[in-house]
């Protein structure tokens, strides 16, 4: 992972690779709108020498190292079959930024490998594009959040995440109370304790909705760039297939992470609420992974059917010239005439192959995996209960 700067400066992964030297005559990009705090949180990471991944490992063995402290200083902590819910409960939060932080990379990524097809000038009367008019524009808003919005945004996921406990209050219990929802999952009844670890999970909830609102920003962004950027060639699909990717990492992302709840705590697999969120994570992957790119599939179908349709002009033209010739008993030169039209009849076969979805077979399986990974881990479950009763 290469280096990030501050948005006064543009990031240099946010640059083309083989841009060369800005000529001084040309004017810096100005940021169109103040990078959120979570950008500036990955600029930091990309700062640090080593591994872009290592800050979140130590930030996971934190946040689960805090989690159990807390729930260990509060005493009699006996977190029994929740003990890999707890620490997930406490490292998640690595997991969502370090998520962040490669779709980012991702994205820019994939915009240095659409180069080949990229238009940066829009036809005339159409107006300057949501997804920038430069290429620097462009990747900054691929990979920047604008800060105001983001911070909407955790506050969204951190009022949901606090109503989260609250789904799991049953009728049925003695007491019907946060204290005894988180109970439920052996949280400590000790109200600094349970305080403490309640903040914790707001503030990662926090940051889930920071992810939802990146996820939409960056895949409307994509979507843009289909549609007002893009140059369309048949014979030159590998470009357009670039922004699959950070699609296919988006959703991926998000059915691991409703798939680690059922590893962490299979107990949720009893739970009428989680099984719904895990249902509602497998349709959200897979709008995910096709909305940006409806787009230029929709554009690919037009090209190819324009193709064909001159095809069929010129192998229609062909056939009426045999004909002619046919009935006139001019039957001179009839081999040119022949290798014409199998010539049209390969281009016509080649042209129906082309595929009209910008992705590889290989990242379309990747996703399918991710989509049926969730039902695996059910079935895997179901029958272990059955089996060991």
């Amino acid at each position: 992972m290469t280096s990030r700067r501050s948005a006064r400066q543009p990031p240099a992964r946010k640059l083309a690779p083989d841009a060369g030297p800005r000529n001084p005559s040309e004017p810096a990009l100005v940021p169109p709108y103040r990078p959120s705090w979570v950008d500036r949180f990955t600029d930091w990471v990309d700062r640090l020498p080593g591994p872009a991944w290592l800050p979140y490992v130590v930030l996971a063995l934190a946040g689960a190292g805090f989690f159990v402290g807390v729930e260990t200083i509060a005493g009699s902590y006996r977190p029994g079959d929740y003990l890999t819910l707890h620490l997930w409960l406490g490292a998640h939060a690595a997991y969502l930024l370090g998520m962040l932080h490669l779709l980012d990379h991702a994205a820019a990524d994939a915009l240095d490998a659409f180069r080949p097809v990229l238009i940066l000038n829009r036809p005339p009367g159409h107006g300057a594009s949501p997804a920038g008019s430069t290429i620097e524009e462009i990747r900054y808003r691929l990979t920047t959040l604008p800060a105001g919005l983001a911070w909407v945004a955790a506050l969204l996921g951190a009022v949901l995440g606090l109503g989260f406990p609250l789904a799991f209050i049953h009728p049925g219990a003695p007491a019907l109370s946060l204290a005894a929802s988180l109970a439920t999952f052996a949280v400590s009844p000790v109200p600094a304790a349970s305080a403490a670890i309640l903040a914790q999970f707001v503030a990662t909830q926090a940051i889930a909705g920071i992810l939802v609102y990146h996820s939409i920003h960056q895949l409307r962004t994509i979507h843009l760039i289909y549609r007002d950027h893009s140059g369309v060639n048949l014979y030159r699909l590998q470009p357009l297939y670039a922004f699959s990717v950070p699609s296919a990492l988006t959703a991926g992302g998000w059915v691991l992470y409703s798939s680690l709840w059922f590893i962490a705590a299979p107990g949720l697999l009893r739970e009428a609420g989680s099984l719904a969120m895990a249902a509602f994570f497998v349709l959200v992957a897979a709008v995910t992974f096709t909305w940006p790119l409806l787009g230029i599939h929709r554009r690919l179908q037009m090209e190819k059917g324009v193709q064909l349709a001159e095809s069929n002009q010129r192998f229609e033209a062909a056939v009426i010239e045999l004909r002619h010739r046919f009935d006139r008993q001019r039957l001179t030169r009839m081999d040119d005439l022949h290798k014409a039209m199998a010539s049209l009849d390969l281009e016509q076969a080649a042209l129906r192959r082309i595929p009209t979805w910008p992705w590889e077979p290989g990242t379309l399986r990747g996703v399918i995996a991710a989509l049926v990974l969730p039902i695996v881990i059910w079935l895997l479950q179901f029958g272990l209960q059955r089996l060991l009763g």
